[in-house]
């Protein structure tokens, strides 16, 4: 019995950590582009991304900075759920493997596509990014 007890404190622990974590990326990330505008840079500039941030803080991120939602095409149902949001931009996820979902962005001429995978929170988190002009 207090082995059991124990895996549930320590569940609790680790759920914990994650919304923490999670609280704290977002933070860091509103902090950062506020200071960006503040000094003077550019909001338009793409910013830079890290794997395992969290997509709902990269998606603000790339709004703010001029980035629309620009899906190459409109995901099915079972996509939307395995995703776990209603971002706009995601164009389609992999019914087998990691979970990978694909998030499509473009501004001007440049495209850009972030790769997500689960994360642990059951959030989606940067796996890979890529750019196209």
């Amino acid at each position: 019995m207090r082995g059991a007890r124990g895996h549930v404190v320590r569940d609790s622990l680790q759920a914990m950590v994650g919304r923490l974590v999670f609280g704290l990326s977002a933070a860091v990330a509103v902090m950062a582009l506020t200071q960006a505008v503040r000094s003077g840079g550019d909001p338009a500039e793409a910013p830079a991304l890290a794997v395992n941030e969290p997509i709902a803080v990269v998606n603000a991120r790339l709004l703010v900075a001029g980035w629309s939602p620009q899906p190459e095409q409109e995901p099915l149902p079972f996509e939307r759920e395995r995703a776990g949001n209603n971002l706009a931009s995601l164009s389609a996820c992999s019914g087998t493997g990691m979970g990978f979902c694909r998030y499509d962005y473009r501004r001007d001429h440049e495209q850009l596509a972030v790769v997500i995978t689960p994360g642990a929170a059951s959030d989606g988190v940067v796996h890979s990014w890529f750019t196209a002009e």
